[in-house]
């Protein structure tokens, strides 16, 4: 394109990331930390005019200056990232934006599969994509369950614990059926494959419940990205895609799955997490579906069993601690390879997941 110079980076170097942070300031967007590419697009005199991103299938931070929305900039942008994608096997993209951005990517092919008025919206291209997921879905409900309320319960669980053994159990109690969904992102210190092994061994003694897995549609990068960072500067931002995250669930699972309650423990902690359950509240009842907070497992009084409690002890090496908090299933596997190789993720890291 005439007059501009487009430059892309694997890796920002600290003047290019302080000149994109500055612009996106200007959108009231977020320098949201490292991506896989980012591409900056500069008029002739050097300023930088639009830019967008891409970390996994995720394509954030995108931004155009208006004086140059007119001249197809987001659809240049949206381009080198996909190629980029591509190129790198990459067959299935996300965008995250506001409602009045959306033009530019459903011109390119993307589509809308959730929307938070007017803050946010969300929208894919290629395969696997939502569709192909509905079809997990459907091939995944029990057909013969035809009376009472039919459960629903999305877990992290990084890792498995006796307070998430203990939420499912009271949720299986309460329900005709229980669907467990477990978060598939792997961006936790436990990987997805032993997060859901362990929470089907943890609950294979319920006979009403299962395990399934998550995709991209609940809790991951691009649904939730607020969740992996736990920043609670953030808080509005986290409320938001809460929200879109919740709409999700609502417009997928709940009719694929017919759910028609969701359980959630309480949150004493976290105020992210705490976020997502207030959102909850709000979302879910007009779409039909109750929502039933169960308290948190107690090991002593005003000790709950939390995942984040159990990670800090094995960093620590207090393993007494560790055996109060997780079940059996989950302290054969921290005493595994396997598990051994998580625990060194987690001494090694100064993250919280």
């Amino acid at each position: 394109m005439f007059g501009i110079n487009i430059r892309t980076f694997e890796k920002l170097g600290p003047e290019e990331r302080s000149l994109l942070e500055g612009f996106l300031q200007g959108f009231g967007l977020s320098w949201e930390g490292h991506s896989d590419l980012s591409v900056l697009v500069e008029d002739e005199s050097g300023r930088l005019i639009g830019t967008g991103s891409l970390s996994g299938n995720v394509i954030k931070m995108m931004a155009v200056d208006p004086e140059w929305q007119e001249y197809g900039l987001s659809g240049t942008i949206v381009s080198r990232l996909v190629e980029w994608g591509r190129s790198r096997g990459k067959t299935h993209f996300f965008v995250f934006t506001k409602p009045g951005s959306a033009d530019p990517f459903t011109r390119f092919g993307f589509r809308e599969i959730a929307r938070y008025d007017p803050f946010a919206v969300l929208l894919e291209m290629g395969i696997p994509g939502i569709d192909q997921f509905r079809e997990y879905l459907a091939s995944c409900r029990q057909k013969d369950v035809t009376a009472g309320k039919i459960g629903g319960a999305v877990v992290n669980c990084n890792p498995f614990t006796r307070g998430h053994q203990f939420l499912i159990e009271k949720a299986a109690s309460l329900s005709a059926h229980l669907y467990v969904i477990v978060v598939e992102a792997d961006l936790s210190s436990f990987p997805f494959r032993d997060r859901i092994e362990l929470v089907r061994c943890g609950t294979s003694h319920l006979p009403n419940v299962t395990v399934l897995r998550s995709g991209d549609y609940a809790v991951s990068p691009a649904t939730f990205p607020s969740y992996f960072l736990k920043d609670s500067s953030k808080a509005e931002i986290a409320s938001i895609q809460a929200r879109m995250d919740v709409t999700l669930f609502g417009n997928l699972f709940v009719p694929e799955l017919g759910i028609s309650v969701r359980f959630v423990g309480t949150e004493p902690y976290c105020p992210v997490t705490g976020a997502y359950n207030e959102a909850m509240r709000e979302v879910l009842p007009p779409l039909g579906v109750d929502l039933k907070v169960i308290p948190r497992l107690e090991i002593e009084e005003g000790s709950v069993v939390s995942a984040s409690t159990v990670r800090s002890m094995l960093k620590s090496g207090n393993w007494e601690i560790v055996r109060e908090m997780v079940p059996d299933c989950t302290w054969e596997y921290l005493r595994s390879d396997r598990g051994r190789d998580a625990i060194e993720r987690i001494r090694s890291s100064q993250g919280r997941h």
